[in-house]
């Protein structure tokens, strides 16, 4: 991360309390998670269209304040939100899906929930340490100062961030006496904010009745993984494999896509490797969660940067898609052999393929437009990432006019956002959201 010398607001909404003698132990008593396993009891999806019950957001929040313009490429935005606006903008998005019946999860209230009992707070403070990138002095200051807080507490330290500056606060007389302090910044950050947070689908993804615990790319959005699975785990969710967060290949939910009938399919670009496809696919065959897979080699583009930034699925039978980009991607099919490894076959009629591993007589494309210079820019703001409410019903940005008009002429229900702030971080409505719980889907 670049150096910077300006300084950060004010460290925290509340001070925190003195450290505890004994750092081994969380100052929260028994966990209340009554919300925090209802929020993961009963989920169930087998497909992006079937109808939305249940879903996991995060309203943004201070974290956003964390980006200046001299950090705000390395933490994967490219340009600095407006807070208020963007919290404006994302009440909108979770007051259409209450209107539509949708129950929201809020992400925050979740971890606030499994940070409180002791074991999870120690894996997620443990993970949080890296001795070997803070040295021993500075992550033993920041194990205590995260095992000190409340669970409260401890959620807003991990979703906006620890500057070096806070935590020689917390604990001066440890923290100021090492090299580790004495070769960084006050505004160097000790433990990355999340500003990512609000885009949950990458974080983890629910298929069937089960998630898999995703692996981010960057390590700048390493502990939201981490985060998840701990309070999924908590809840007592059953695992997809034994993907570990951040130790296994990269995979990101929005590469991931459940076309329902079994049928899963799998980007491999910018944030998901080709291992981590392979790794997913062997897991799902072989547990019976799917029946067919599906790779897609996507362009390198940040614009590209998931699946579901160039296609996304609005009914049974129909698919929103970039026109810019549908005929820069290769498709492959993934079978196990029989010594459970995994084959690539290369497809040269995808959307054939999919249609009959989905029991159609085909598939009908919906691209986002017919004008080059439209199609460019409206790829830019998540033209193609929308989110299904329920079959032929979707959440869309306002901005994005002509992919909208194109929906709506298909016989699509379209339902918009405002999306001037929210867009600045790459991502739409369909990142923007995580569901846990969809009707079965009837093809």
């Amino acid at each position: 991360m670049k150096r910077s010398s300006a300084a950060f607001p004010a460290p925290l909404h509340h001070p925190l309390p003195p450290p505890l003698t004994t750092v081994g132990l969380c100052r929260d008593g028994p966990p209340h998670l009554d919300a925090h396993h209802r929020a993961f009891r009963g989920t169930q999806v087998d497909s992006e269209v079937g109808t939305l019950r249940r879903v996991l957001t995060h309203r943004p929040g201070r974290e956003l304040r964390r980006l200046l313009p001299d950090n705000h490429a390395d933490l994967l935005f490219d340009e600095i939100p407006w807070l208020e606006a963007a919290q404006a903008e994302h009440d909108r998005f979770t007051g259409l899906l209450h209107e539509n019946g949708v129950d929201t999860v809020e992400l925050s209230s979740v971890l606030t929930a499994a940070l409180g009992a002791p074991d999870v707070c120690r894996r997620i403070a443990s993970a949080a340490m890296r001795p070997q990138h803070l040295g021993r002095t500075v992550a033993a200051s920041l194990y205590d100062l995260l095992n000190s807080a409340t669970a409260a507490q401890r959620t807003e330290l991990l979703l906006s961030g620890v500057t070096m500056g806070e935590l020689t606060a917390h604990s001066p007389l440890g923290v100021s006496s090492s090299l580790g302090f004495k070769s960084r910044p006050a505004d160097w950050f000790v433990l990355p904010p999340l500003v990512n947070s609000m885009f949950v689908r990458d974080s983890s993804s629910w298929i069937g009745d089960r998630y898999s615990a995703n692996s981010m790319a960057s390590g700048t959005r390493a502990m939201e993984g981490r985060l998840l699975s701990a309070a999924a785990d908590a809840a007592g969710a059953q695992r997809i494999g034994d993907r570990e967060p951040f130790e296994s290949a990269a995979l990101e939910g929005g590469d991931l896509l459940l076309a329902g009938a079994g049928c899963v399919v799998i980007g491999v670009g910018e944030r998901t490797t080709a291992a981590a496809a392979e790794q997913t696919a062997q897991s799902l065959l072989s547990s019976g969660l799917a029946t067919h897979v599906f790779a897609v080699l996507l362009p390198d583009e940040r614009q590209c940067m998931h699946l579901d930034t160039l296609m996304t699925m609005v009914d049974q039978e129909s698919f929103l898609v970039s026109g810019v980009h549908r005929d820069r991607c290769h498709w492959f099919s993934l079978k196990l052999n029989a010594d459970s490894t995994v084959r690539a076959d290369s497809l040269e009629n995808p959307f054939t393929a999919l249609a009959t591993a989905l029991g159609l007589s085909g598939i009908r494309l919906i691209e986002t437009g017919d004008d080059e210079f439209t199609m460019r820019r409206e790829q830019w703001s998540d033209a193609a990432n929308v989110l299904a409410l329920r079959p032929g019903t979707v959440i869309a940005y306002d901005r994005n006019t002509m992919a909208n008009d194109r929906l709506s002429a298909a016989g699509i229900t379209v339902l918009t956002i405002p999306s001037g702030e929210l867009v600045r971080g790459r991502g739409g409505p369909h990142c923007l959201s995580c569901p846990l719980v969809r009707d079965p889907l009837t093809i």
